[in-house]
């Protein structure tokens, strides 16, 4: 799927999906923004139809994990898992030595499924993601080393 006309519906897509995940803080990606990452020959994008979907950047030898995004109807479903093993098998191929991602510190599910998958905690930012006009609320930073 590689046409100018096919990758923008791909991005409206996941705009529709980012929103329902991220959209009442005010915090989702808009489709031309989407358009923009997946168009860049550094971005490794993984999907499950209309279900969820993944980005990474991929810089050198590490990856960071921009956003996963998955419909509240299919969350705890396993396709967050699909998904990440996907993005890790795809940056693996690339000779990627480490993976780093932020995440909500209130997304309990999120922060199960990253050290499920192997993620480590090594820092936080604090009131890092702007949750309503008058609170903030910590990012954990967290990694997974791909090489032994």
């Amino acid at each position: 799927m590689n046409n100018k006309k096919n990758l923008e519906e791909l991005a409206k897509n996941f705009e529709a999906i980012h929103k329902k995940c991220f959209g009442k803080a005010g915090t989702s990606f808009s489709s031309s923004f989407i358009l923009s990452l997946i168009n860049n020959q550094n971005i490794i994008e993984v999907h499950d139809e209309q279900k969820g979907f993944c980005l990474a950047r991929l810089t050198g030898r590490e990856a960071e994990i921009i956003t996963m995004a998955i419909t509240p109807d299919f969350q705890r479903n396993g396709i967050g898992n699909l998904l990440l093993n996907k993005i890790i098998q795809s940056l693996q191929k690339s000779k990627c030595e480490k993976i780093l991602l932020e995440v909500a510190s209130n997304n309990i599910a999120g922060i199960k499924l990253y050290s499920k998958l192997g993620f480590k905690r090594f820092g936080i930012r604090k009131n890092y993601y702007q949750i309503s006009r008058d609170k903030k609320i910590d990012a954990l930073v967290m990694n997974k080393i791909l090489i032994n």
